[in-house]
């Protein structure tokens, strides 16, 4: 799925773009200003789509003194299912903070990050998922440690079809990390999106 623009997942054209674009604003946008926002596509495809997209009744023109006006038409009986599709990044992150939230053996820290947290990701991305034991663990604890995030791998594929990238490591191998000056630190501090447990940053300074 494109995780940036999951509209894609049923409308694979720039059909699917210009919605997610104006399902995101309540405000008017000019063609100019979609076709910016969007990213992707022409200055004459995104306004060939505005236009069909008016005929279907799904998009408003208003026309005032210097150029039209486009807005989602919130009215339309296609509408609300629309924004549901538009909404489907923010409910995968519930789904992954749920099930980690549920898991027998709790994460220090559980966080999304790289392109899926930045909002870049595509339909090729994996979904990175940084999970932080606190210690140690026996061989029991390990078992069913792997045994949750195996499960998480699986799940974020099945709702997604993409791949999870998970990183499993101590509080201490991330300290080290840091202190190494490892770009992946950065990443972590950057993109974080917080699931469960501390933020990076605290965690960080908790082992200094």
């Amino acid at each position: 799925m494109d995780l940036s623009f999951p509209l894609l997942t049923i409308a694979p054209t720039l059909d699917a773009g210009v919605l997610q674009v104006l399902a995101a604003t309540t405000s008017g946008c000019s063609a100019a200003e979609v076709h910016r926002r969007l990213g992707r596509g022409s200055d004459e495809g995104v306004r060939k789509v505005l236009a069909r997209l008016a005929e279907q009744g799904i998009v408003l023109v208003e026309t005032p003194v210097r150029y039209p006006v486009y807005r989602l038409n919130r009215e339309h009986l296609a509408a609300p299912h629309i924004e549901a599709l538009t909404r489907l990044r923010a409910e995968l992150v519930d789904r992954i903070r749920d099930d980690v939230s549920s898991w027998e053996i709790t994460p220090v820290h559980a966080g999304l990050f790289g392109s899926f947290a930045r909002g870049t990701a595509d339909a090729e991305s994996d979904v990175d998922l940084l999970v932080v034991r606190a210690h140690r663990m026996t061989s029991s604890d390990e078992d069913t440690w792997l045994g949750q995030v195996d499960r998480l791998d699986r799940r974020i594929h099945a709702w997604t079809g993409n791949r999870a990238q998970v990183i499993d490591v101590d509080a201490t191998t991330v300290a080290r990390m840091a202190d190494e000056a490892d770009p992946l630190v950065d990443s972590w501090l950057a993109d974080e999106i917080l699931l469960v447990g501390q933020r990076i940053v605290d965690l960080l300074r908790g082992a200094r």
